[in-house]
């Protein structure tokens, strides 16, 4: 779709938002996107975001949170924040690009996020993404950076069996792992999988409002040398996160809770969509939701402006981000889920494909 096309769509769903908060107050509005979003900061830590004082004190804290929630390990392993998930991919792809020639990209379903092949344009690397575990391992050497995506867009989960195949191989063929756990590294905690750095890979990045309560920002955590490497070049940039949100997501992992992402786990197990099928509805669970798919583009977006106008119901095909998948995805972890029925969401479905 096209970036303007894209923008306009954004502008036409915060416009709505933004007239329904002044005509019926936030409680008229309710977010499933999954991407819970927060920016919590305790009274101590708000006299310190400052410009450098504040990275003094919370980079420390950040990364021994962050290493915490990514499993790592403090002696080999450093974690540092970015003011996006896609900045960090960003900044990671523009260091790398330096020594290798390509990137090769597993993804449990295709398409991957576009943070990753874009970066790859920029950079001038070549790029080559697959749901294939054969065609992968063909295309991975010593000239080639491997990526592998632990949840896609619409959570489909990578199984832990293929990603320590990928992360073997690669490794006998020096090529530095990539794990883009976006929402994954949460999501396959569900599903007890071992966390990216114990599998063997060199770095992971995670996104501090996907499926938990942080501001929207990329914790990127691994090998402090390439850790380090990665960080330097984003600083030149502008692409590390600013004092505020540094604190913001000291909080957030330091009050991450994984019963909360439990329980719309089995919410979502629950829930029944029987309805969907009657109606020939082309749906699909996922661990924390569902989401409706094999619409035309269009009509995913017209009826996810119709949710939001009509019933409240912030998608991502609606007010997400350019190039995010355009399937309609429900998500129950969030704490606007917590106020909304089972069959209000149902039914504002259903009379929203109409």
């Amino acid at each position: 779709m096209d970036s303007l096309l894209e923008l306009n769509r954004v502008n036409t769903a915060r416009e709505i938002i933004r007239k329904k908060i002044q005509n019926t107050g936030r409680n008229s509005i309710y977010d499933l996107t999954g991407l819970c979003g927060g920016f919590e900061i305790c009274e101590e830590n708000l006299k310190l975001i400052e410009t450098y004082v504040g990275p003094a004190i919370f980079s420390e804290k950040l990364n021994n949170a962050g290493l915490g929630h990514l499993s790592g390990n403090s002696k080999i392993h450093n974690a540092v924040c970015f003011n996006r998930t896609s900045s960090a991919i960003l900044s990671t792809i523009m260091t790398l690009s330096k020594s290798f020639e390509k990137l090769v990209h597993y993804v449990p379903e295709k398409p991957a996020h576009p943070s990753i092949p874009r970066s790859c344009k920029i950079f001038g690397m070549e790029y080559f993404e697959s749901d294939s575990l054969e065609e992968i391992l063909s295309k991975i050497d010593e000239n080639s950076f491997t990526a592998i995506t632990g949840a896609t867009m619409d959570h489909k989960v990578v199984s832990e069996e293929i990603a320590c195949k990928i992360i073997d191989y690669a490794k006998s063929k020096n090529s530095p792992v990539f794990f883009d756990d976006a929402s994954g590294a949460r999501l396959r905690k569900l599903y007890k999988e071992s966390p990216a750095l114990e599998m063997g890979a060199d770095l992971v990045v995670t996104s501090m409002d996907k499926l938990m309560d942080g501001p929207r920002a990329g914790l990127l955590a691994g090998d402090k040398n390439l850790v380090d490497e990665i960080y330097s070049e984003g600083l030149k940039f502008g692409l590390e996160a600013q004092a505020p949100i540094m604190a913001a997501v000291v909080t957030a992992l330091e009050r991450f809770d994984l019963n909360n992402l439990k329980n719309a786990f089995e919410r979502a197990e629950k829930v029944d969509l029987s309805v969907f099928e009657a109606e020939n509805v082309d749906y699909k669970k996922t661990p924390t939701g569902f989401i409706i798919k094999n619409l035309s583009e269009e009509k995913l977006i017209e009826t996810a402006l119709k949710l939001l106008e009509n019933y409240g119901i912030v998608t991502i095909t609606a007010a997400g981000m350019p190039g995010a998948s355009k399937n309609i995805r429900i998500d129950f972890c969030s704490k606007d889920a917590e106020r909304i029925s089972d069959e209000y969401v149902i039914n504002a479905v259903l009379n929203s494909l109409k």
